[in-house]
């Protein structure tokens, strides 16, 4: 009897944690550039993140390639709407030739966000 609930406990904490977990390795197609600045070098962005639904932890560059970067944003740990790890602003890498910044929607879908214009000033897709 011991070893039973000493079993329905364990089970009880893994369950627990891969509920807190879990989400923080699952991608948020909810996240929106909702402010940006650009090193006076152009090498690097600074970028405010929001979203509808959870919180951002990570920002992560999925693909850079032909002028155009890919950026995939992470929910925070602590279940769907958690906040462990949240984070609102992160720095992004720009390479010269990089003209377009789009956001992951859902899989193998980004939207534009951000776009050079014909000065070399970016501004909203």
């Amino acid at each position: 009897m011991k070893r039973r609930k000493l079993t329905i406990s364990a089970v009880i904490i893994i369950l627990a944690g891969v509920c807190i977990i879990a989400p923080g390795y699952f991608k948020n197609g909810n996240a929106d550039i909702t402010d940006y600045s650009v090193s006076t070098d152009g090498t690097e962005m600074t970028i405010k993140v929001e979203t509808s639904s959870g919180h951002i932890r990570k920002v992560a560059e999925c693909q850079q390639h032909g002028g155009h970067l890919y950026l995939d944003g992470y929910y925070a740990f602590g279940g769907f709407n958690g906040t462990i790890g949240a984070k609102d602003e992160y720095t992004i890498q720009l390479d010269e030739d990089t003209e377009m910044i789009a956001v992951y929607r859902n899989t193998n879908c980004y939207e534009p966000v951000l776009e050079k214009n014909a000065d070399g000033k970016w501004e909203r897709a």
